[in-house]
C-alpha cells in the first residue's frame, strides 16, 4: 500500500533549489535512509512529508491509513511532566479509553444492574486489549531501558534533562506512538553504541516504514534496505544498504561521465562534418547530420560535488615516546568514584578510542586529563614534550557573537587575513561563508569551525570528545582521513563505529566502573568483547518487578519458540513417514522388477529417510522431554 505519494513536488529556500519537479512514493514497510550534504534540504523535506512545511509547487498525498510519527523540536510545552507520562502521551487515545473504563467501573460499583453501561465497558475492554493496552507501559518502559534511561530515572520531570536527553525523549515518544510512517531526524544523534544497537534491533522488528536522515554509516548499513541521495534539487535512488549505496553511486557517475564524453566526441565529429561539408558538393549529408543534431537528447554534464573539507592535521614535533601514564586511577565527584582502577598507557602515535555507555564515565576521564579533576585516587602522568589540544562536543569554545573569521583571527590577531581565509576554505568556509555569523551556523558547520579553531596550532596529542556530532558523510570522510595521516597521539571519544573502525589501533571499554584495553579497532572489540545487556546504567538498579516482567517476557518467549520447534518436528516426521509409506509401495508394486535403477534408487532413498526419522524421532522426544521452567 501506498503510504505517502509525492508528484512534481518543488521548494525553494531563498535562493537554493532544495527539490526541482521530484516524484515518488512511500509504501509500507519501506525502510529508506535520506543523506546528503549538512544543508542540502534532508529536514526540509522530512517537514514537507509531516505537513510542517508545504511545497512551492507539485503535491503531497498521505493515504487514510497513513499515521505519520515526527518528534517535535521545541519540547518547552511539556518541561512539567514526567519523562514516562511525556512518552506515555504518544497513545494518549489509550490513556483516554483507559480513562473511561475507569470511570464506568466506579460507575457499576454503584449500579450493577446498568446494562447499556455493562455492555459498554465490555466494548471498550476488548478494544482495549485489542489495542495492546495492558502491555503498552511495559514497551514504553522497554523503549526508555533501549535508549539509556534507566527505571530510577523515568519519573523525572522533562525538565530536569539535558538538551541531548530530550532529543532521546522525542525519539522515544516517537517508537511508542501508533504511527505506520516514522520520520527520524539523526536518531542516533546523542546514542551511545549500546544504544544506537538497540535502536537498530527495534527498528529490524518494527511493523512500519520509516524514512531517516542519518549519517551514521554504520547505523544506515544496518537498517535501511534504500538509500534517497538528495542533491541538485533531485532525489537519487539506491536499493541497499550505505555499502550498496557508495558502490552503486560511483558507478552510475562513471557510466555516466562515459556516456556523457562518448556523445560530446560524437557531437563535435557531426558538428566538424557539418562545418566542412555545408557549402561543398556533401551538403545534403551535411543539412541531415545538422537535423540529427538538433534531435540529439543532450547528456547533460556531470554534476561536480563540489569541494569538501580538505582537512589536515599537523603535529607540533615529536614527544617522547610515553606520552600518558594512568596508574590505579580512581575517579568520581564528592569522594563517590564513578571509575576505579583504571591503569593504562599511551604511547607516540597510538590512536585510541574510548567507548562506554553514556554515564559510564567517559567525561570524567576526560576532565581528569584537562586537569579539571582531581583523582580520588592513583595517577596520571603526561610525558615530556606533550603539546594538548581538546575538542569539546558542547562546542563551548566557539564565540557566537562573532562571525566565521573573527573566531579563528582571535587565535592569532596578528595573522594576515588572507592567511585566515586560507586556513578556514580547507574546512568548507569560503567566500562569503566566512562572514557569517557563528551563531547562525548549522550544527555541522559550527562542528568544522570548532576543529578549525582546535587544529589552527599544532599538538602533537589530540583529545576529541564526538568530534563527528552533526558532520555530514564528507566532512567524516575527510576527518578520517587527516587523523590516519596524522603523526602524533589520539586519544578519541565516539560513537560513531565506522569512524572508529577507520581511525583507532586500540579501544579503551569502560564498563561498570572498569576500563579494559582492546589491540584493535571497534570491529576487534565487537568480535572480542562479551555483549552487555543495555537497558541500565550505572545511575540506578531495575527493581525487582520490572526484571521479574523481563524475565517472564523472555520465559515466554523460550516458551513459544519451543512449542513451535516441536511442531515443525512433528510435521516433518509426518511428511517423512508419508514418503516412507509411497516409496515402500513402489518398491512393492510399482516399479517393475527388470527396472533395476529405479528400485536401487527408490531403496537408497528408503534408506535415507529411515535414517532421518530416527534422528528426528530422538530430537522429537528431547525437546518433548526439555524443562524450560
Amino acid at each position: 500500500m501506498t503510504l505517502i505519494a509525492a508528484e512534481h513536488i518543488s521548494r525553494k529556500f531563498n535562493s537554493q533549489i532544495i527539490l526541482d519537479d521530484v516524484s515518488f512514493s512511500i509504501q509500507d514497510f519501506d525502510r529508506i535512509g535520506l543523506v546528503g550534504k549538512n544543508g542540502i534540504g534532508k529536514t526540509t523535506l522530512l517537514e514537507m512529508l509531516a505537513g510542517k512545511q508545504e511545497p512551492d509547487s507539485g503535491t503531497i498525498t498521505r493515504a487514510k491509513a497513513c499515521l505519520i510519527e515526527y518528534v517535535e523540536q521545541e519540547k518547552d510545552e511539556y518541561l512539567d511532566q514526567p519523562l514516562f507520562d511525556f512518552v506515555a502521551a504518544a497513545r494518549q487515545d489509550l490513556l483516554d479509553l483507559r480513562a473511561e473504563i475507569i470511570r464506568l467501573e466506579h460507575h457499576l460499583e454503584a449500579r450493577p444492574h446498568d446494562e447499556e453501561s455493562l455492555q459498554m465497558l465490555g466494548t471498550l475492554q476488548q478494544r482495549f486489549e485489542t489495542q495492546n493496552g495492558h502491555t503498552f507501559e511495559n514497551e514504553i518502559s522497554t523503549i526508555l531501558l533501549g535508549l539509556g534511561f534507566p527505571i530510577g530515572r523515568h519519573q523525572d520531570p522533562l525538565a530536569h534533562l539535558s538538551g541531548g536527553e530530550k532529543n532521546r525523549a522525542g525519539l522515544a515518544r516517537l517508537l511508542a506512538g501508533k504511527g505506520n510512517l516514522l520520520l527520524l531526524d539523526e536518531p542516533t544523534n546523542h546514542l551511545d553504541i549500546e544504544s544506537t544497537m538497540w535502536l537498530e534491533g527495534y527498528l529490524r522488528q518494527l511493523n512500519a516504514a520509516y524514512l531517516l536522515v542519518s549519517h551514521d554509516r554504520a547505523f544506515l548499513n544496518n537498517t535501511v534496505d534504500q538509500v534517497w541521495e538528495i542533491g541538485f534539487g533531485k532525489i537519487d535512488v539506491y536499493h541497499g544498504g550505505f555499502d550498496t549505496y557508495v558502490v552503486d553511486r560511483d558507478e552510475r557517475k562513471r557510466l555516466h561521465e562515459h556516456r556523457y564524453r562518448h556523445q560530446q566526441e560524437e557531437i563535435k565529429r557531426l558538428e566538424d562534418f557539418v562545418r566542412r561539408n555545408m557549402a561543398g558538393q556533401k551538403t545534403r549529408q551535411a543539412q541531415s547530420k545538422l537535423k540529427y543534431l538538433a534531435r540529439i537528447e543532450r547528456i547533460p554534464p556531470p554534476k561536480g560535488e563540489g569541494k569538501g573539507p580538505l582537512i589536515r592535521v599537523e603535529s607540533s614535533g615529536r614527544s617522547f615516546n610515553h606520552v600518558l601514564a594512568v596508574e590505579d586511577l580512581a575517579l568520581g565527584y564528592d569522594g563517590f568514584p564513578v571509575v576505579q582502577h583504571v591503569a593504562f598507557d599511551l604511547y607516540r602515535g597510538d590512536k585510541v578510542g574510548l567507548i562506554g555507555r553514556n554515564g559510564s564515565g567517559k567525561s570524567t576521564i576526560l576532565k581528569a586529563l584537562l586537569g579539571e579533576l582531581a583523582p580520588i585516587e592513583g595517577s596520571l602522568r603526561l610525558g615530556s614534550n606533550v603539546d594538548v589540544a581538546y575538542f569539546d562536543q558542547e562546542l563551548s569554545d566557539l564565540n557566537l557573537s562573532a562571525t566565521v573569521v573573527d573566531n579563528l583571527w582571535e587565535l592569532d590577531p596578528t595573522a594576515d587575513v588572507n592567511k585566515i581565509k586560507s586556513f578556514l576554505a580547507r574546512f568548507g568556509f569560503t567566500g562569503e561563508a566566512s562572514l557569517k555569523a557563528t551563531a547562525a551556523l548549522s550544527g555541522g558547520e559550527k562542528t568544522k569551525l570548532c576543529l578549525a579553531r582546535l587544529l589552527y596550532y599544532p599538538a602533537n596529542f589530540i583529545i576529541l570528545d564526538e568530534p563527528t556530532n552533526h558532520l555530514d558523510i564528507d566532512a567524516r570522510e575527510a576527518l578520517e582521513e587527516a587523523l590516519r595521516d596524522y603523526e602524533g597521539t589520539l586519544l578519541i571519544v565516539s560513537h560513531d563505529r565506522y569512524f572508529l573502525d577507520a581511525v583507532v589501533n586500540r579501544i579503551l571499554h569502560i564498563d561498570r566502573g572498569q576500563v579494559r584495553t582492546y589491540n584493535g579497532n571497534y570491529s576487534y572489540f565487537r568480535d572480542k568483547s562479551v555483549p552487555v545487556a543495555p537497558a541500565q546504567s550505572a545511575k540506578g538498579k531495575e527493581p525487582a518487578g520490572k526484571q521479574n516482567y523481563l524475565d517472564f517476557k523472555e520465559q515466554s518467549r523460550k516458551r513459544s519458540k519451543h512449542k513451535r520447534e516441536i511442531q515443525s518436528t512433528r510435521s516433518k516426521i509426518a511428511d517423512l513417514e508419508r514418503e516412507l509409506s509411497r516409496l515402500e509401495a513402489d518398491i512393492s508394486l510399482n516399479i517393475p522388477r527388470h527396472d533395476w535403477e529405479a528400485l536401487q534408487s527408490a531403496s537408497y532413498r528408503k534408506g535415507e529417510i529411515e535414517n532421518q526419522l530416527i534422528e528426528m524421532m530422538a530430537r522429537l522426544e528431547s525437546m518433548e522431554g526439555a524443562d524450560l521452567a
